[in-house]
């Protein structure tokens, strides 16, 4: 049998023998050193690039498989083949290529020369060549493909889908290649001229924000998704942003810690000398909305947690770990999602799409102190009264705004967050917080644009207020604080959530 040219280029060698060896009956292996020398070592027949070209590889392997006698053999077309004899160019009809691996040395401790020395080019060209030519040259970028591959070729089935299936891959894996590279060297421009990104290996959801939508988690690449589902129905859209949620509320805690979520904002958090009490503490700020909610905890569930969450409805929890007993109280309910914490980092950005593109914003992780608040009413606070309004303010700015927080005693009384109008919040947090509002602080995520809200702080019970201020009445909510003798702090930053 007259076999057809195959170039073979691989940085990962894993499997590479096995494919060839499969088609060797199928293809002459042309290759480059040391994919060659790996070759030969298994005893399959292969000649190197440089004797193919009749040309060195040079510049400390720079430059090995960019030549003529290459990229025109895997470009060239039917149409093209007098030209090609002419000239002394073969046809490659297979292009078996896997890049340096840029990503991978990146992502340890690296020297800027290191980075540029892994960017491959031959490479990226190789395959694209061969992916524009698909319907005459077959292209593998990854060995996933080398069983699927080798069964085609040897059982004389490959067809056109399969070409140009191999074909998007190539070009996805390419400029995927690309994006990495060109986010590197714009690492410092926090928003670049134009804004790319890659994701991969979508995770099926069992379904969007409602029942008709189709919904994907693309990850990163190399990364993996940042929990792991122990138990219970396939997690959803809404799952995943309530648990995002969770981390959001979670990681400005480092006690043990409970945050209810529910449909992306919490509606009760504590923070506690132990989980269960965390829980207790944050159970009864709205255990009507607890109703169907998304709960997460930063210390594992214990067989006493696990027997409170199991004498109620729960949608979803998420938590470091699970003791033994309280997994087997939880895992009877055969529909209660289960879910622990992978290794994760708070995204330094958001997006969201807009008709006709992205919004793109750094993401909120501004976090203030006692040192950071102005203290504008007559009352001072005193240190507890600064510990409940930080308490308040790092809840309050994961409420949707328009929101307002009453807490004391690092635990949530009343959330009043998603409304209109700023009274519209602070009035739906102190109903939900109710006579418990008494000798408790509010927070509210931006600035009051009339005195009402501190008049309705007032005779709820509040004692002190933390807002950004910023209004051109700042003036008349400080005389109303003043007038009945309450705390009123500024944060000096807004907390919006949109």
């Amino acid at each position: 049998m007259d076999r057809s040219l195959g170039i073979i280029s691989v940085f990962d060698k894993e499997g590479i023998v096995d494919f060839c060896r499969s088609i060797s009956s199928h293809y002459r292996f042309i290759s480059t050193g040391k994919t060659a020398t790996v070759l030969q070592a298994a005893q399959i027949d292969v000649n190197l690039v440089s004797s193919f070209t009749d040309y060195p590889e040079m510049l400390d392997g720079r430059v090995k498989t960019l030549h003529p006698k290459i990229l025109g053999g895997i470009l060239g077309t039917d149409e093209q083949q007098d030209e090609m004899q002419k000239i002394g160019i073969l046809p490659i009809g297979l292009v078996v290529v896997n890049l340096y691996p840029f990503e991978q040395v990146i992502s340890k401790p690296h020297s800027h020369a290191d980075a540029i020395e892994n960017i491959d080019i031959g490479g990226v060209t190789l395959l694209r060549a061969a992916a524009k030519n698909y319907n005459k040259v077959i292209v593998v970028s990854s060995p996933e493909d080398y069983n699927s591959v080798a069964e085609a070729i040897t059982m004389n089935t490959v067809s056109d889908e399969l070409r140009k299936n191999l074909a998007k891959k190539a070009f996805l894996h390419t400029a995927k290649y690309d994006i990495v590279i060109s986010r590197y060297l714009m690492s410092d421009e926090k928003f670049p001229p134009d804004y790319l990104l890659s994701f991969e290996n979508p995770q099926n959801l069992r379904y969007g924000e409602n029942l008709h939508q189709e919904a994907r988690y693309y990850l990163l690449p190399g990364h993996t998704p940042f929990y792991t589902q122990i138990h219970g129905k396939d997690v959803s859209y809404n799952n995943l942003v309530d648990f995002y949620a969770v981390i959001g509320v979670l990681s400005e805690h480092t006690k043990p810690s409970c945050a209810i979520i529910k449909h992306t904002s919490p509606c009760g958090v504590a923070s506690a000398k132990d989980i269960e009490t965390a829980f207790d503490h944050a159970f009864a700020t709205d255990n009507l909305s607890a109703f169907g909610s998304v709960m997460g905890f930063n210390r594992p569930i214990t067989k006493e947690l696990a027997e409170k969450l199991h004498a109620m409805f729960v949608d979803a929890i998420i938590a470091p770990e699970y003791d033994e007993l309280a997994l087997k109280i939880l895992a009877k309910k055969t529909k209660l999602i289960l879910c622990t914490f992978n290794e994760y980092s708070i995204p330094e950005q958001s997006l969201r799409l807009v008709p006709n593109g992205i919004l793109v914003q750094s993401t909120d992780t501004h976090s203030i102190s006692m040192e950071d608040v102005t203290v504008v009413s007559k009352k001072k606070p005193s240190s507890t009264e600064l510990e409940d309004l930080l308490f308040a303010w790092k809840i309050v700015k994961y409420a949707k705004s328009n929101a307002a927080v009453i807490s004391k005693d690092a635990r949530t009384l009343g959330i009043g967050m998603g409304q209109t109008s700023r009274i519209g919040a602070v009035e739906l947090a102190l109903k939900r917080a109710g006579h418990r509002a008494e000798g408790a602080v509010m927070a509210s995520d931006a600035f009051f644009p009339y005195r009402d809200s501190i008049d309705a702080a007032v005779e709820g019970g509040i004692r002190a207020v933390i807002a950004p201020g910023g209004s051109i009445r700042d003036n008349e909510s400080i005389v109303a604080a003043d007038d009945a003798g309450i705390v009123f702090v500024w944060s000096n930053v807004r907390a919006f959530l949109h």
